[in-house]
């Protein structure tokens, strides 16, 4: 293998290194691979350390887009607020909140504001979300019901949920995203080529000689175009994210794989506070909508018991019941989810099941292990799915 032949070998694995997007445990991307409809996924592979996982993005930047969006990281009540929820679609039980986080009752709300990731309130971290523009979302929205009247709070709960579960909102951002970035879109599809074909054959055919270097600085003006157009729009989207923009940016200008990955930049945070359900009724093909509201339904109606008690469980539990099953229900029925038929022959499926997993167990009232603990409920009964 020549020097040439392995700088690009290592340039590959660099670049599809990039070609991932990383998840907290609600979260969920939408990511547009070969069909112009999205599909839904979650972190493929996780990690407890980093309480966050990845999953795997289209290494194609023309059909590249994805968006991040997530369950709600936590539980408001007109009492106060919680930093977990039950109403995260986990395969498992759900990370618990960060060190030392737990329920405030809005007298007690001082501070409130986003850092990264992590929403602080009074200082200190207290719920993690999937991108920084969904951090500064939840924190708007605590800022906002902490500033109003105690009667006026649980109304103001059901607004915010309603929002969050707008499908049109979903669709109208979308279609704007995808307006504005056609200029780099069409670039990043450019570079790609430009890197992983062009520049390989100029060397291949000029080596180091001055035509080479020409073909250089061609790709090198692309990608200052690229970050230009990107900076513009960074700006225009999230102007509270200087230190991301400039960052990504500086990277930008100096590695093309940064470059052909800048729409990833823009569009991860672009549907922050839309619930997933919603996007995906928006965006995703049918089969994946109807994969990911069953998830959610069975989670919403069958959720892990919470590894917290006292007023955090409780406060998770009211906001459950109180105002995430109503705008869940009300959402499901908009998108025309219909209600799954129970099974007719128990034959095969044993006299009772476990309601979340649906594992078959001989008699109802046994805890299920792989759910954490939920009882099993009798066919037909009314525990049952």
């Amino acid at each position: 293998m020549t020097d040439g032949e392995a700088f690009l070998l290592v340039f590959i694995l660099i670049y599809l290194s990039d070609c991932l997007v990383w998840l907290t445990p609600p979260g969920y991307a939408l990511i547009a691979f070969w069909r112009p409809r999205f599909v839904v996924r979650r972190a493929a592979v996780n990690f407890s350390a980093l309480r966050k996982g990845f999953a795997v993005l289209n290494p194609l930047p023309p059909f590249g887009t994805v968006f991040v969006c997530e369950s709600w990281p936590i539980s408001l009540t007109a009492e106060g607020i919680a930093p977990l929820t039950r109403d995260n679609p986990n395969p498992g039980p759900a990370l618990g909140p960060p060190a030392g986080a737990g329920f405030l009752d809005w007298e007690s709300v001082d501070r409130v504001g986003a850092d990264g990731l992590y929403l602080f309130i009074n200082g200190r971290r207290f719920a993690l979300a999937s991108t920084r523009q969904g951090a500064r979302h939840w924190a708007g929205i605590v800022k906002t019901i902490c500033a109003l009247p105690p009667d006026e709070r649980a109304d103001a709960i059901d607004r915010a949920l309603r929002r969050s579960f707008n499908t049109c909102h979903a669709t109208r951002r979308a279609a704007l995203l995808r307006r504005v970035t056609a200029a780099i879109r069409f670039n990043a599809g450019v570079l790609f080529f430009a890197v992983f074909i062009g520049l390989p054959f100029a060397y291949w055919r000029f080596h180091d000689g001055p035509r080479f270097f020409l073909v250089l600085l061609a790709i090198w003006l692309v990608m200052l175009w690229t970050v230009i157009e990107f900076f513009r729009l960074h700006r225009r989207f999230y102007p509270a994210h200087g230190d991301e923009r400039w960052q990504h940016a500086g990277l930008a200008l100096l590695f093309p794989h940064y470059t052909i990955r800048c729409l990833d930049s823009l569009s991860k945070g672009f549907l922050a506070g839309i619930h997933p359900l919603a996007a995906a009724a928006a965006l995703a093909q049918p089969d994946e909508l109807t994969k990911l509201a069953r998830t959610v339904k069975r989670d919403a109606r069958h959720p892990f018991p919470l590894p917290e008690s006292g007023p955090t469980a409780a406060a998770a539990k009211t906001f459950h019941t109180r105002h995430f099953l109503p705008a869940l229900n009300s959402a499901l029925e908009r998108i025309g989810y219909p209600e799954e038929a129970r099974p007719q022959d128990q034959s095969e499926t044993g006299p009772a099941e476990c309601p979340r997993c649906g594992a078959p167990y001989e008699e109802s009232g046994i805890p299920c292990e792989d759910c954490g603990g939920i009882l099993t409920a009798a066919l037909g009964g009314e525990d049952g799915r």
